[in-house]
């Protein structure tokens, strides 16, 4: 079963639209979104999350409509951003607060998460390190037993330590397998740790989506020492860049291959990410 199943979507804007987007998110997996800022990864959450109406295509959610069937599906989506914001209460009445919005919450599981994440229901949100604050916002959202949970940009800004911190509650919130994940982030190492796959927006178009072991395998980097790229490189690359000592360029393994190319370099996320980038398309 797929949790999120996009096909051909499309939403225009003024300066901006989502064009022909289709992904699918399988149950119990973490989806990595990652593109440029600007890309549209906050665009199409939205439309995951039922806030953006769509000009064309199918959008299915926990096999949903996000737009007819907001309210159900609100049960079953936790949503945590880059910037959680709560008014200025102690923990335990913002809790209060939120708790009868969802039919499914449980205060045991909310207080189980806080002491997990080493806060407690008397400290106050405004003096919560922003860290403490993604934790938290994090308790609320798994505390209704969410069975998608969808991070907008959660690690930005983050120090490496607590990121790394995070990624390891994603890993365990996925182990226990009653929920999926949608991980929107430009930091690509962070995606690249914890996805089962991912899917690439670039100006409104999706450049991949799949598996992440077969999209780092649909790639290779080649390097060399000339001056230049040659030009039988240059006409096949999906982009490169001339460095004071060599050469680097990106491309498609198949090509490599056809051409009998026997190099096996293997670009991480964040070069494949870089390389499509600078073709400037």
């Amino acid at each position: 079963m797929n949790i999120i199943e996009i096909n051909h979507l499309c939403k225009k804007f003024k300066y901006f639209s989502l064009q022909d987007v289709s992904l699918q998110l399988p149950q119990g997996e973490i989806m990595g979104l990652i593109g440029a800022n600007g890309a549209g990864k906050t665009t199409l959450i939205k439309i995951i999350m039922g806030l953006y109406l769509y000009d064309q295509g199918e959008v299915s959610v926990l096999g949903m409509d996000p737009i007819k069937d907001g309210n159900v599906l609100r049960n079953d989506i936790g949503f945590v951003f880059d910037d959680p914001r709560y008014y200025d209460f102690h923990l335990k009445k913002i809790s209060r607060i939120i708790a009868p919005f969802y039919s499914n919450w449980d205060d045991e599981l909310f207080h189980d998460y806080l002491g997990k994440f080493e806060l407690s229901d008397r400290m106050k949100f405004k003096k919560l390190s922003r860290g403490m604050k993604l934790k938290f916002a994090l308790a609320i959202a798994l505390s209704h037993k969410a069975k998608l949970l969808v991070l907008d940009e959660p690690t930005s800004g983050l120090d490496p330590i607590f990121r790394i911190e995070l990624l390891k509650i994603l890993r365990e919130v996925k182990r226990d397998g009653a929920c999926s994940i949608l991980f929107s982030s430009h930091i690509t190492d962070d995606v690249e740790r914890i996805a089962d796959c991912i899917t690439y927006i670039k100006n409104g178009r999706i450049i991949f989506s799949g598996i992440k072991e077969d999209v780092l395998s649909r790639f290779l980097l080649i390097q060399g020492k000339e001056k230049s790229i040659p030009v039988e490189i240059a006409s096949v690359m999906i982009s490169g860049q001339v460095m004071p000592e060599y050469f680097e360029a990106l491309l498609p393994r198949e090509v490599a291959a056809s051409k009998g190319w026997n190099v096996d370099m293997k670009p991480s996320l964040e070069q494949i990410m870089l390389y499509h980038e600078m073709r400037g398309e």
